[in-house]
């Protein structure tokens, strides 16, 4: 079993962020929020994660909470890639951290940020 998400998915460069923020549409939860954009001309699926420095300024923290989503998309992933292809479509999604005032980021765990993201994947499967 991987135990990484594969380079393949993983969505890079300022551009293609941009693109998916200002054209997808949004899935707001807390803390997460997802955007989402689908294309019936490209069969890529691919996911980004953006933790912004304005809410989190400690690189290390913005690192570790980019990978506590890398894993829970990790986990779950695959009936979205099988959805897109199923239906021949292309999905770009950027998911983006919000961070809550009260919380401190120290304490963030797996477990509080797989639930947001169970609930997000929902609305995108349900979407697509």
């Amino acid at each position: 079993m991987r135990q990484t998400l594969p380079k393949s998915i993983i969505l890079r460069g300022y551009q293609s962020f941009t693109t998916v923020i200002t054209s997808g549409i949004s899935l707001h939860g807390i803390p997460l929020t997802a955007f989402l954009l689908t294309s019936p001309d490209e069969m890529v699926v691919a996911i980004g994660f953006s933790v912004p420095k304005k809410q989190v300024p400690l690189a290390a923290d913005r690192n570790r909470i980019k990978r506590l989503m890398r894993e829970a998309v990790r986990k779950n992933f695959d009936d979205i890639l099988s959805a897109a292809r199923h239906k021949h479509i292309g999905v770009r999604i950027v998911l983006m951290f919000k961070r809550e005032k009260a919380r401190n980021l120290k304490r963030l765990m797996l477990h509080d940020i797989e639930p947001a993201w169970t609930d997000i994947r929902q609305r995108i499967l349900s979407t697509l």
